[in-house]
């Protein structure tokens, strides 16, 4: 999937430094070289502990705040592409930009929507260890896309906040890293500890839709489009964006699939490379399943 992220960013950007987050013993020599990129690989990371937190869990984007190479950068998962070049939004002056626009809870609001423990964090035992958090006014935003100044949250302070989680069996922030940056860079805000502001430049296709990406891709047939109304990250976050997942909207994705692939073959070769991508995906499905079924 990192695939498409790259050939998005390379496009629409191509003057944009770009460091790839390694997780695990995965060669990634040829995107390496066919994007220039920065290998960050949390193995080596130089702090031991760090690298203990960091490999094989989902606080690996973090190693970009704490190791990366930059002093102010963009973070996208590998379901995110760039969609447009939005690097002028981009504000240096704060140390973390949120991708969302909407307020999320009202501030007068009296009932904790139940969004708010599935996503982020078990509110009443957060409370117990921060007394003084305002839940109430904030856009919740989904980490896959947002963007930072390096160190903005420590490592130190993160484990500080990481240890509240021994108090109640890990039943306190959700989704990896989500519900603790999420806390953090709100609280950070509230006690003026962080410059934080907000900008609309995440678009969520199972929040938002798909009708404003198919305006952009009207015409163009499979390539990306040649101007974009509203630049931002288009993050298909839950189910994957394969061309197979009939649940998924997949589009915008396998456009960027195949962007990847035209700077090694012909427009007959990127199909194939991509069907023969979806293949593979398929068969290590349907091993799973019949692994499952006969319980090996």
């Amino acid at each position: 999937m990192v695939q498409a992220t790259l050939a998005s960013i390379r496009h629409f950007c191509p003057d944009v430094p770009i460091c790839l987050v390694a997780d695990g013993d995965v060669d990634v020599s040829d995107l390496e070289r066919q994007y220039e990129l920065i290998i960050l690989r949390t193995s080596d990371l130089p702090n031991l502990q760090m690298r203990g937190l960091c490999s094989g869990t989902y606080y690996a984007k973090l190693s970009a705040m704490w190791e990366g190479p930059f002093e102010h950068f963009v973070w996208l998962d590998s379901d995110a592409i760039v969609w447009g070049d939005f690097t002028s939004q981009i504000d240096f002056s704060l140390d973390f930009q949120i991708f969302w626009s909407e307020i999320s809870i009202p501030a007068d609001a009296v009932e904790v929507p139940p969004w708010l423990g599935h996503f982020y964090f078990n509110l009443e035992n957060l409370l117990q260890c921060d007394p003084g958090f305002e839940w109430r006014g904030l856009p919740y935003f989904s980490t896959g896309a947002f963007a930072a100044r390096k160190n903005a949250i420590s490592f130190k302070k993160w484990l500080e906040v990481k240890s509240w989680e021994q108090k109640f069996s890990n039943k306190l922030f959700q989704f990896g890293e989500q519900g603790q940056l999420e806390y953090m860079v709100h609280s950070g805000a509230q006690r003026r500890e962080l410059k934080v502001d907000r900008a609309d430049l995440q678009y969520l296709v199972r929040h938002h839709g798909q009708e404003e990406i198919d305006r952009d891709t009207a015409g163009c047939g499979w390539l990306f489009p040649k101007s974009i109304k509203r630049p931002r990250a288009v993050h298909l976050c839950g189910q994957k964006p394969y061309m197979h997942n009939w649940r998924a909207y997949s589009r915008a994705f396998t456009i960027a699939r195949l962007e990847h692939y035209r700077k090694i073959h012909g427009e007959l070769g990127v199909w194939l490379a991509v069907l023969n991508e979806e293949r593979k995906i398929l068969q290590k499905k349907v091993e799973g399943k019949i692994k499952k079924k006969l319980k090996i």
